[in-house]
């Protein structure tokens, strides 16, 4: 979908805190796609050749292991996926695999970068976006090292919530398990416990926030501190312009 309206492409919280002089650089070269569960935009090593601008749905980023493949992040309509793009990259270092559902603006890499050569304030934006991501990146790695699975699930349910914005989540329990780093019964005793407590409904693969601040207390530190560090670039909501 091509030519879309501006409000359109500003979905993405990224593009919608450029101003309308900067964005009309960009807005030319976007167009609108849509983003179905389970699809792959790109694997490890494959050359980029779209960076991704989520409105709606979170995305993995995936690591290559002996074993298989573990998330290393989720990205939504807070970020860009394709962050190698910027940084002069030519392939991807991660599989970025849409995990739920939803739409983004995309434009060629080509585009992208011709834009970020005329328009200094397109390509700061996107950076500050890269230094958020390596801070959430360097995070994470603390915390998958330190904290509870109880709290490393309730942290990935209000991330990817604040990433696409609607409830309920439709994530199996062998997906969170892949997440997480744990075996499938860890994660039925967590979602049981959480359950419990009023926190979340879960059902048939299904998962509803059902008390957010209370699930906000049970997560750890490391959502409040990712959270902190992205409201610094753009605000949760951006304000249309």
């Amino acid at each position: 979908m091509a030519n879309a309206p501006e409000t359109t492409h500003r979905y993405n919280r990224l593009l919608g805190a450029l101003p309308s002089v900067h964005f009309a650089k960009l807005q030319r070269h976007l167009e609108v796609v849509y983003l179905n569960a389970r699809t792959t935009l790109f694997d490890v090593d494959e050359p980029l050749k779209y960076v991704y601008f989520p409105h709606s749905g979170v995305i993995c980023l995936m690591a290559r292991l002996r074993s298989g493949l573990a998330e290393a992040a989720l990205i939504g309509s807070e970020g860009f996926i394709g962050l190698e793009a910027v940084l002069g990259g030519e392939r991807a270092a991660h599989r970025a695999l849409v995990q739920l559902s939803g739409s983004a603006s995309r434009i060629r890499i080509s585009s992208l970068r011709a834009t970020l050569r005329d328009c200094p304030a397109v390509r700061d934006l996107l950076l500050c976006y890269v230094r958020f991501f390596l801070f959430q990146a360097l995070q994470s790695v603390a915390c998958n090292g330190l904290h509870a699975v109880e709290e490393r699930f309730a942290r990935w349910l209000l991330t990817a919530h604040d990433r696409n914005q609607v409830s309920p989540l439709n994530v199996t329990q062998e997906f969170m398990a892949e997440v997480l780093g744990v075996h499938r019964p860890s994660v039925t005793i967590v979602a049981r416990t959480l359950q419990n407590a009023g926190l979340i409904q879960y059902s048939r693969g299904v998962i509803a926030i059902t008390n957010r601040a209370g699930l906000e207390n049970a997560a750890c530190e490391c959502y409040a501190s990712i959270r902190r560090a992205l409201s610094n670039i753009v605000p949760l909501r951006s304000k249309r312009r």
